[in-house]
């Protein structure tokens, strides 16, 4: 545990010499020692069961795969290589964890899991989550699973107010598509009168069958 304890600390050194309002966008991504924190982390998941995890790994195993939003590489080998370890992580991240890691989640979650599985279960948990970016991308999750919530979820995201409802309206669009859902004629009609220009941009692209499914 010292290296991944250490390597969590010296990112944090790191932090704290960068003024607050620069930590937006893409920062972490300045940060030079990435390669080591990745193995440290790597080399704490082969190394050590999760139920011997103390709360402090937990907490600094998910600090580092929130940090990790840009990349996704800590992320994408847990659910690849540690398959798992997904759901617990999952799980715990919904107590102690940072939007930046739940959203990372949702997405593999979406990616490797089944409907009627647990992945389906913390799916419906995370398209609850306070923050509009995790609720979005766990429905489009939902939508890549087959769920059987995703057109309930959709309705709800669509009607819901929010300062990004504009890209949240893109991404009820994309599921209820993806899906094949009956309902997508009645949203794009909706959305063709909506004063948001990016949103009415979508709805040409989907009617032009330019959105992957």
């Amino acid at each position: 545990m010292p290296d991944l304890l250490d390597e969590v600390a010296r990112f944090q050194v790191w932090a704290r010499t960068l003024p607050l309002l620069s930590r937006s966008g893409e920062w972490e991504c300045d940060y030079e020692h990435w390669g080591d924190l990745h193995a440290a982390v790597l080399r704490f998941l082969d190394d050590r069961p999760l139920e011997s995890w103390s709360r402090e790994a937990l907490q600094a195993v998910l600090y580092a795969i929130a940090r990790d939003n840009e990349i996704e590489h800590l992320a994408g080998v847990i659910a690849d290589a540690h398959r798992p370890l997904l759901a617990p992580l999952t799980r715990v991240a919904l107590d102690i964890g940072e939007p930046d890691a739940r959203w990372q989640f949702a997405e593999q979650l979406g990616r490797v899991g089944q409907k009627g599985e647990v992945e389906e279960q913390l799916l419906v948990l995370l398209v609850q989550d306070e923050y509009e970016y995790v609720r979005r991308r766990a429905l489009g999750a939902l939508a890549r699973i087959g769920s059987v919530h995703t057109e309930r979820v959709a309705l709800r995201e669509w009607e819901r107010p929010d300062p990004s409802q504009e890209w949240a309206r893109m991404m009820c669009l994309w599921s209820l598509h993806h899906i094949g859902s009956p309902l997508l004629t009645r949203l794009l009609a909706d959305a063709e009168q909506d004063p948001r220009a990016h949103l009415r941009s979508y709805v040409d692209r989907v009617r032009r069958g330019e959105v992957d499914r």
